[in-house]
């Protein structure tokens, strides 16, 4: 690859024509501007994904700006990136540096980028030398908006997303999970990993995503310690992507088809471990648990649709507390010190 000042940063697991969407949404941008340069990870597909995008990357003669790693195994999505992010070292350093990019974009497989998108968050960053992530408005396909600035979990927004009652979430929306966004830029405590700008210098602090992250939570956990080495999230809605959202997972925000997998309870109780504890991990999972239910009910008094995946609360339970439950590997989860 050729190393710029700006890396894009796709990782791609089977969904191949979906990203090579993304890749030509992204390149007239990338083209004008310059200084940026677009890596694509193929994380073990074992699908013939690599060579579709070798040759998508031919065919667009996008070889100067555009790159493939194709790595043999999926370690997953943390592990990916932080593939693609040392590729991106090595190729400087073989020049006689070991700088990070100024800047990387990470940009999820189903995503579409809208001009100006990557644009937007660098001016941003530029012009707010104290943020250290960006991110920016993620559309469905309807135009509608998908919520992508967030609050930190906590037991009590998890109460409150759990129970889903109107007018509960009206009177404590200021712990709730979702922030409201609006047209200008806003702080944020994180942000969706499918339309993040990450300053460099935020590497060189904390180091890489923690791979102990298959998929879900990577993104979160990330932003929790950069806030806690002294970086600000922002939402800068002037860039805009539509997302198509969990094409390759099975979970999307309509109703889904799949039920949740387990490695999502596993990212959820190592996020939860390693920012509140074990002690508060419990206490959040027994309100979940005990608040779904009611939260169920009422909806079905009020026949008012709550499209989640299937056996939800007994899948919680299950993987939780089952035979090999997540929560009885906590003690060998590290604090984040530990692996920074």
């Amino acid at each position: 690859m050729i190393p710029a000042p700006i890396l894009v940063l796709i990782v791609n697991y089977r969904t191949a024509a979906l990203t090579v969407q993304a890749i030509q949404s992204a390149l007239p941008e990338v083209r004008s501007r310059g200084d940026a340069h677009i890596l694509v990870v193929d994380n073990g597909s074992a699908d013939g994904s690599a060579a579709v995008l070798a040759e998508a990357i031919a065919r667009l003669d996008a070889g100067d700006c555009c790159s493939l790693l194709a790595l043999e195994d999926n370690h997953g999505f943390s592990a990916g990136n932080n593939a693609g992010l040392n590729h991106y070292r090595q190729a400087v350093a073989a020049q006689g540096d070991a700088a990070w990019p100024d800047y990387v974009w990470l940009l999820n497989p189903d995503t579409i980028a809208e001009p100006k998108a990557l644009g937007a968050l660098v001016d941003f960053l530029i012009e707010h030398p104290q943020a250290g992530l960006a991110g920016g408005r993620c559309l469905r396909p309807d135009g509608s908006v998908r919520d992508s600035a967030f609050r930190f979990h906590t037991p009590w927004n998890d109460l409150i997303t759990a129970l889903d009652i109107g007018p509960l979430r009206k009177l404590l929306s200021r712990h709730d999970v979702v922030m409201p966004v609006g047209d200008h830029p806003c702080r944020s405590e994180w942000l969706s990993g499918s339309h993040l700008m990450i300053r460099g210098t935020v590497f060189d602090r904390i180091g890489l995503f923690d791979p102990g992250y298959f998929l879900y939570f990577e993104e979160t956990d990330f932003c929790a310690r950069a806030a806690d080495a002294g970086f600000k999230a922002w939402h800068v809605p002037a860039s805009r992507i539509m997302h198509l959202g969990g094409r390759s997972t099975g979970l999307t925000d309509q109703r889904p088809l799949e039920r949740r997998p387990r490695y999502w309870f596993a990212s959820r109780a190592r996020f939860m471990i390693r920012r509140h504890g074990r002690t508060m991990t419990h206490l959040a999972n027994l309100l979940w648990i005990c608040s779904w239910p009611v939260g169920t009910f009422l909806a079905r008094l009020r026949r008012r649709p709550r499209p989640n995946p299937p056996r939800l609360w007994l899948d919680f339970i299950c993987h939780n507390y089952g035979v090999g439950g997540v929560m009885y590997r906590a003690a060998s989860i590290p604090p984040p010190s530990a692996e920074s």
